[in-house]
């Protein structure tokens, strides 16, 4: 029922008044920005307050923008393009290296080390694919 207006920040419920933002609230490691209303002579109380409330409220993500953006953007066939490259290129070269390149744990300490372990496999798995292309 309720509109938001990017401009000015603030939401705008259907009897046309304005919800404007009045603080932050944290709910585990997400902040909310939160909007709130006082008026108890509109004739959509009932609706948007119910009987014993005393101002209504609308919390949000921060980024709730960004979400918004990011949804509209994987409805696109540009998108599901790029995740299905994805899929072949990223997600099946770490699955190779994981299962045939034995990373699946490691047997190294250190980050330095690690990234030297890593770095082999990846090596590995380009020399692969170059000996295929070439033959």
């Amino acid at each position: 029922m309720f509109t938001y207006n990017r401009e000015n920040d603030t939401y705008v419920c259907p009897n046309k008044k304005k919800m404007a933002f009045t603080h932050l609230m944290r709910k585990g490691e997400i902040y909310y920005k939160t909007y709130s209303a006082k008026n108890k002579a509109c004739p959509f109380r009932q609706e948007c307050f119910g009987e014993t409330a005393t101002r209504r409220t609308i919390s949000r993500p921060i980024a709730h923008e960004l979400l918004e953006e990011n949804r509209k953007r994987a409805k696109t066939s540009d998108y599901k393009m790029v995740q299905k490259l994805r899929r072949v290129w990223c997600e099946g070269s770490f699955g190779t290296m994981k299962i045939k390149h034995n990373l699946y744990k490691t047997y190294k300490r250190g980050i330095q080390k690690i990234h030297e372990e890593c770095l082999f496999s990846a090596l590995a798995l380009n020399l692969k694919r170059m000996i295929k292309v070439m033959n």
